[in-house]
């Protein structure tokens, strides 16, 4: 049995930081609602809105993401 590879892109305003596909999608959608931020290329972005589409044939989650400034 084949597992469904599915997709997943992160967005900065309009621009695509990281694409990637997922294998293991529930435990990634999970883990991903369950945390605040994101790290991409070592730095780290506050999650802003998941949003899951259709591709095709493959479901697509497109995570917004903004800046993350911490205030002290």
């Amino acid at each position: 049995m084949t597992k469904s590879v599915n997709r997943v892109d992160y967005y900065l305003k309009d621009k695509r930081l990281l694409s990637t596909d997922i294998v293991h999608w529930d435990q990634y959608i999970t883990a991903l609602r369950a945390s605040d931020t994101v790290t991409i290329s070592k730095t780290e972005y506050l999650v802003n809105k998941i949003n899951m589409v259709h591709d095709s044939a493959n479901l697509v989650l497109k995570v917004s993401v903004e800046p993350f400034t911490m205030n002290i």
